[in-house]
């Protein structure tokens, strides 16, 4: 996990962020780690029990420029282009349809903003979906760059980290970015 957080925020880079919003925040882990990158920071959970936790993180970490509220990442409370750096860790593998939850972040992207995908590649780990509730056992890059050309976004990078034992899982680390949006010309430059 440690190497996968260092690629993240290798990936995010150490530009200071106006708005960062972390999606399917759980334990408000990745919220902590790449908070400090942020000037307001919030993480939306529909679990109650995680939202607990994460404000406690949050609290013990006293990270004051950050919030969590309980939250459907389908339906974002916020408008379009609100937030410059989104996070979705470890969070699509357990979803229905993966790619409504990458089309709603880019809803709320700003032109130029970033979206930070973790999970796992794909696995036969059939198990998982039992005793875990994943519902989809990993993901292929081009699956995932399907999704974000969908919605309006670049796959800019992809890092992967194989298991350290015969049987962990691949998990990756997708950058997509949202485009800037054209410069008007201005009466002079016409």
């Amino acid at each position: 996990e440690e190497q996968v957080e260092g690629a993240l925020l290798d990936l995010i880079g150490s530009t200071q962020v106006p708005a960062y919003l972390d999606l399917g925040t759980g334990t408000g882990r990745i919220l902590e780690v790449v908070s400090p990158r942020a000037e307001r920071a919030v993480g939306i959970d529909l679990n109650a029990e995680m939202l607990a936790l994460a404000r406690a993180r949050i609290e013990k970490a006293a990270l004051a420029h950050v919030q969590v509220r309980r939250g459907d990442l389908f339906r974002l409370p916020y408008a379009d282009r609100s937030f410059d750096l989104i996070t979705v860790h470890q969070v699509l593998h357990y979803l229905e349809d993966p790619s409504a939850a990458v089309a709603e972040a880019a809803r709320v992207l700003k032109p130029g903003g970033k979206l930070a995908i973790v999970d796992f590649a794909p696995h036969a780990l059939e198990f998982l979906r039992d005793e875990h509730q994943h519902r989809r056992l990993g993901f292929a890059d081009k699956e995932v760059a399907q999704w974000c050309k969908a919605a309006g976004l670049s796959l800019s990078a992809t890092r992967a980290f194989p298991p350290r034992g015969a049987s962990g899982l691949t998990v990756v680390v997708w950058l997509a970015v949202a485009p800037a949006i054209p410069r008007r010309k201005t009466a002079e430059a016409a």
